[in-house]
């Protein structure tokens, strides 16, 4: 009995120990609340970046701005964290810090706040913090940018067309007069100043890699989540596997065209002084993987994406696993059929419309907005390609308006449109996905349904070559009028 209650009594304190040790762990949430009166009735979304190589975007919280205008956000981040707030297309980017709760208040000129892409006119949601103070870290990183941006737009010309030294130290003399620029890689702000002037000495050093590596690059810490070192990081290693002179290109091409071997491939990059650092090494050929498949044909894709599979299960650093992840769906998202089959549109009639059944034709999707000139002389010039092509072609208008009610009008506006249009239902993230970032554009499906060509010519400009192309045995050139008007 004694022994029996001895262990009891050892279990509940050890069971005791582990819950005081997860609570300590726990991370209270980060709280957004404001208010955002013009856009009552609209969602607004908090989008966290899952790593920033490939900027993977997400949404980790959501509300609908109520009739008095207020939201409120909840998002759980251990460490400080790049986001945005996003209504609509319109965004704000800052930073967030762990367990701090906000107090914003959003507006937006209500013109900019109807167009598409509201940034190509400087158009971006106005975020103010009612609660912030000096200390508060982003309008501490605001006024140093603030400030940089004035102290080397005095400078600019001497130090960009003539590396004039003397410049250079002028900007930094100046910058140093208000700010404590040491290298401090446990402080984030710290950081951020110390890489924040690396954009100063890329210029100045610019054929001086050796220089800018030892001082940015050969230390102990990879900043992952800071913004600033991740920038120069990646100016740094933009592909450079393909491009650096210190690589030998053709055993790259060996080793992952013929032989299919990461081994073999790290490796060899081992060979690179600027590469010595395993953990760079490894975050370089994750990004430059990414670009060796998406820009240089030459390589193998599916022996690229073999090798980051493989990297994803061996990796012993846990940081670069979810980055894999990303950089694999990143590569692979155009050919990802859950980008089809999982949206759901609606028709004008408000009946859903789901794109994954579209099957047994090829699909031509043409993202437009009724209040968009060019669109609408584009829809003209695609009701003749729906005509000449229609046993072999579908063609859907993937309509942006922001109403939704603005479709039907537009279709009785021009009845000559009679073939598919449909509203986008307000499907932000979808958008985001394919990259559906100025219009008009256009994506065509395959008869399974599924994206076979994300970046096609315009329908005035070069579609009807690409579809007798892709469409001969159904569309011969003899009988295509438009073929011959074009040749």
């Amino acid at each position: 009995m004694k022994s029996a209650a001895s262990f009891s009594k050892v279990l509940f304190f050890g069971l005791l120990m582990l819950a005081m040790s997860a609570w300590a762990q726990k991370v209270n949430p980060v709280v957004i609340r404001g208010n955002a009166d013009f856009a009552v009735g609209e969602e607004i979304r908090l989008i966290a970046y899952e790593d920033l190589i490939t900027y993977t975007p997400k949404v980790v919280s959501s509300d609908m701005v109520d009739r008095n205008g207020t939201f409120e956000l909840s998002y759980a981040t251990p460490e400080v964290r790049l986001v945005q707030l996003e209504i609509r297309t319109s965004r704000a980017e800052f930073l967030v810090e762990p367990s701090k709760n906000y107090e914003f208040t959003i507006s937006m000129d209500a013109e900019l706040f109807n167009f598409f892409r509201p940034q190509d006119y400087d158009g971006f949601l106005q975020v103010k913090n009612e609660k912030a103070d000096e200390k508060d870290l982003n309008h501490k990183v605001n006024y140093f940018t603030a400030y940089y941006n004035y102290a080397f737009n005095r400078y600019y010309f001497p130090i960009v067309y003539d590396r004039d030294e003397a410049a250079r130290d002028s900007v930094l003399a100046m910058i140093q007069q208000k700010f404590d620029i040491s290298y401090k890689p446990l402080d984030f702000y710290q950081s951020y100043l110390f890489y924040g002037i690396s954009q100063l000495d890329r210029i100045y050093w610019q054929k001086e890699s050796e220089k800018l590596y030892h001082k940015y690059l050969d230390n102990d810490y990879i900043l992952y989540n800071n913004p600033n070192y991740m920038e120069f990081f990646n100016s740094f290693y933009d592909d450079y596997v393909f491009s650096s002179l210190k690589i030998n290109r053709e055993d790259v091409l060996i080793s992952i065209n013929d032989s299919v071997d990461y081994r073999m491939l790290f490796n060899e990059l081992g060979r690179d002084e600027f590469l010595v650092n395993e953990r760079i090494r490894e975050l370089v050929i994750i990004k430059n993987l990414g670009q060796l498949y998406l820009n240089h044909p030459e390589f193998d894709k599916a022996h690229i994406l073999q090798m980051l599979e493989e990297l994803q299960r061996t990796t012993h650093f846990a940081e670069h696993k979810p980055l894999i992840a990303n950089m694999i769906s990143f590569v692979k998202k155009f050919s990802d059929n859950q980008l089809v089959k999982s949206v759901k549109l609606k028709e004008a009639n408000g009946k859903d419309f789901l794109l994954g059944k579209l099957k047994g034709k090829w699909t031509y999707l043409h993202f437009f907005r009724t209040d968009c000139l060019e669109c609408v002389r584009e829809l003209m010039v695609i009701r003749e390609i729906q005509e000449m092509y229609k046993d072999s072609l579908r063609c859907v208008g993937v309509c942006l308006d922001f109403d939704k009610y603005q479709l039907q009008n537009f279709l009785n506006k021009y009845p000559q449109f009679d073939w598919e249009f449909v509203h986008f239902n307000q499907q932000y993230q979808w958008l985001n996905n394919l990259e559906v970032n100025s219009l008009p554009d256009y994506i065509l499906l395959s008869p399974e349904a599924e994206i076979h060509e994300r970046y096609l010519p315009s329908p005035t400009d070069g579609l009807v070559d690409y579809l007798n192309r892709l469409l001969a045995p159904a569309a011969p050139e003899d009988n295509n009028p438009m073929f011959h008007q074009r040749k």
